[in-house]
């Protein structure tokens, strides 16, 4: 993982730079290993731009691992052939809040 980078303390060493320090601003915040220049978001108050692309777990990783999953338990339940005491199950599920029961057999659903 990268570390954060802390735009506010750019910011500040920024306001504070000497020109004896280095030749230029420039030069002063290539010795810190900084890159500066005029990005989209430099002026707006409240923008982080390390926090402003953060990847969604949920559906970059977990979904595709379920998919996968649900994928490799059809074949197996199609092979032995239990298909239909899977979606009997699924349709005992009792009702429960954020939940609702499905009303066709999980191998016909779409999503």
């Amino acid at each position: 993982m990268y570390e954060t980078r802390d735009y506010i303390l750019y910011r500040e060493k920024a306001l504070r730079y000497e020109p004896a320090e280095a030749a230029s601003i420039a030069e002063y915040f290539q010795r810190l290993g900084v890159k500066i220049g005029n990005k989209v978001f430099t002026r707006l108050n409240r923008v982080s731009p390390a926090d402003l692309h953060r990847p969604d777990l949920l559906h970059n990783i977990y979904l595709g691992l379920f998919k996968h999953m649900m994928e490799w338990m059809e074949g197996f339940l199609k092979k032995h052939k239990h298909q239909q005491g899977f979606d009997d199950a699924g349709k005992e599920i009792p009702p429960y809040s954020g939940f609702s029961v499905p009303k066709k057999p999980y191998h016909e659903m779409t999503q």
